[in-house]
């Protein structure tokens, strides 16, 4: 029964549209990697090259959120400012760590929306497994 309603509504672009709404939502995010991992083997043709996109996007985005978000901890647990110069370093690197998630951000939002106007035509991306910020 969802076999047939994923056929119909059209499983690739809604998972974009999750994997978008999940920049704002963490956990929602998740969900959508492991259901592009999921439907990557057992989809047509154009669908499978979609899919693995989102799969590797999503991870890779996952990945380095982690990442920066452990730097971040890491940095505001070990430079407890004790005066004005090492609380300005610490802003300083917290400015740097934002920017590169809002970087991040809009890798990932860039991807979706080209991947959305990709799976509207129904035409499979030539290169899946590439991180370039325009998938062809």
């Amino acid at each position: 029964m969802t076999d047939i309603a994923v056929k119909k509504a059209g499983g690739v672009p809604s998972n974009y549209a999750i994997i978008l709404f999940g920049l704002f939502l963490f956990p929602i995010q998740i969900v959508a990697m492991f259901f592009s991992k999921r439907r990557r083997y057992d989809s047509d043709e154009w669908e499978r090259s979609h899919y693995e996109m989102q799969y590797r996007s999503a991870a890779v985005y996952l990945v380095i959120q982690a990442i920066l978000f452990g730097i971040g901890a890491a940095g505001m647990f070990l430079m407890q400012g004790k005066s004005n110069a090492e609380v300005a370093g610490l802003r300083t690197w917290v400015t740097f760590i934002t920017s590169g998630s809002y970087i991040l951000m809009a890798w990932l939002a860039i991807r979706c929306v080209r991947g959305l106007f990709l799976a509207g035509s129904k035409t499979p991306l030539a290169n899946p497994r590439s991180y370039t910020i325009w998938p062809h």
